[in-house]
């Protein structure tokens, strides 16, 4: 059977930078945003309000380089910063209206790239296909934090 001899990372790490690259190329000329920028700004646009911590546990970046994007986006006038009800030491971050702008520009063009990439297939073969890619995430993060594992 084809695939069981392939090795999954290096393919999905491709489509994975192949996507990233083409989101990030509009967001830095549309709107001037980094990739750790883009990535603050598409998941606060989903999930919000949310900490630094778990915004970098989110999208896989250290958080010190999440910590420097936020600074910049609210410098900017993108995120704003506000005080967590759960814990008072922690402030959790936001979209302003204009940030909210951008976050839903992004994913116009993110929606309609995805139809391109999808148009043809069987739309139960593609559910299929997101409900595997979830269960891989799962594994593999849950595989990550129990430690490296040799077979």
């Amino acid at each position: 059977m084809r695939g069981q001899d392939v090795l999954l990372a290096p393919k999905v790490a491709t489509l994975s930078k192949a996507l990233t690259r083409a989101a990030v190329q509009y967001a830095r000329g549309e709107f001037g945003l980094s990739q750790v920028e883009w990535q603050v700004v598409t998941l606060l646009g989903v999930f919000q309000p949310v900490s630094i911590r778990e915004l970098a546990y989110t999208a896989l970046v250290d958080a010190a380089q999440v910590s420097r994007a936020v600074a910049a986006l609210s410098q900017r006038g993108l995120v704003e910063r506000g005080r967590s009800a759960r814990d008072s030491r922690e402030a959790e971050l936001s979209l302003t209206p204009e940030g909210m702008e951008i976050a839903l520009a992004i994913r116009q063009v993110a929606v309609k790239r995805n139809a391109r990439l999808l148009e043809g297939f069987d739309p139960a073969k593609v559910a299929e296909l997101f409900d595997m890619l979830d269960v891989l995430i799962a594994r593999a993060m849950r595989e990550e934090a129990d430690g490296p594992r040799d077979a």
